[in-house]
């Protein structure tokens, strides 16, 4: 069977994987000259590509513009925004538990670490504690008598997963579909990299037809594909989601396959849109 290191050999011919990396390297050697500060810490790619994505400049405000536009290359963007959308749906990168995706992606790290919540006879109570080792077990789920008295599950995790909590032997023994339920939703409240939601659902006419939600921006009519108009927030999505496919590729994270090559491919395509703007 192929290995990685295999797959990498036989495609060592230009590809769109090869593509992306030529249109990441401008930009890495633009922010590194203009952003990279040691007087306050700004020295890795990560706290350099935050900074990007909340401060005006040339990368970021190309896309806000971009969004704002109804110019030919304003459309064209769109259309490899929507084209990229779907591609990560049907091909989840790296896989589907930590994939990238637009419907799935964190902007920031989450500051809820404990939640909790009474409904019918019972109270749930989640905790992420931080604290800890990452060693032990840090997340702890619990299932209370109404009044919180008296702890009648316990389940105890070394990392945020839903496939964890799903497979956790505690948790399978609980045998109640509507309290496994709400524990979940209580235990998704303390994700650490708790989704954004920046797509919108369209809205549907009278005669079933869909059309434009309200408050939206309309990446692509055809597909009804509509983000929020909160054009700050998809500008960042926009900047995390091409940073996070970077990392998965240069991480070696991602297998070379023609299934996620297509990803890449428009990633590239809205690269070299944005990196136009920094000459």
């Amino acid at each position: 069977m192929p290995t990685i290191i295999d797959n990498w050999i036989n495609r060592s011919e230009m590809d769109y994987y090869t593509m992306f990396i030529k249109a990441w390297i401008p930009f890495n050697a633009w922010y590194m000259l203009n952003f990279y500060d040691e007087s306050v810490n700004r020295t890795t790619d990560r706290s350099i590509i935050d900074y990007i994505k909340d401060n005006s400049n040339r990368y970021r405000d190309k896309i806000i513009s971009l969004l704002e536009s109804d110019s030919e290359e304003a459309k064209e963007f769109r259309g490899l925004l929507s084209k990229l959308h779907y591609e990560l749906e049907d091909h989840p990168i790296p896989n589907f538990e930590k994939r990238v995706s637009f419907a799935n992606l964190s902007l920031n790290r989450n500051a809820v670490k404990q939640h909790s919540f009474t409904r019918g006879n019972y109270t749930y109570k989640c905790e992420f504690k931080d604290q800890l080792q990452r060693t032990q077990k840090r997340f702890f789920c619990e299932v209370l008598n109404k009044n919180a008295t008296r702890t009648l599950h316990l389940i105890e995790l070394h990392k945020w997963s839903l496939t964890d909590l799903n497979n956790e032997q505690s948790y399978i023994a609980i045998g109640n579909n509507d309290i496994q339920s709400n524990l979940r939703m209580c235990f998704n409240e303390i994700n650490p990299d708790k989704p954004i939601i920046i797509i919108i659902p369209p809205k549907r006419t009278p005669s079933n037809k869909f059309k434009q939600p309200n408050n939206s921006i309309t990446i692509d009519i055809e597909k009804n594909l509509f983000f929020t108009d909160d054009k700050e927030k998809v500008t960042k999505a926009i900047i995390q989601l091409i940073y996070d496919l970077r990392c998965k590729l240069f991480h070696g994270e991602l297998e070379p396959t023609n299934s996620n090559s297509n990803a890449y491919k428009y990633a590239y395509q809205i690269q070299k849109i944005l990196i136009k703007e920094l000459n």
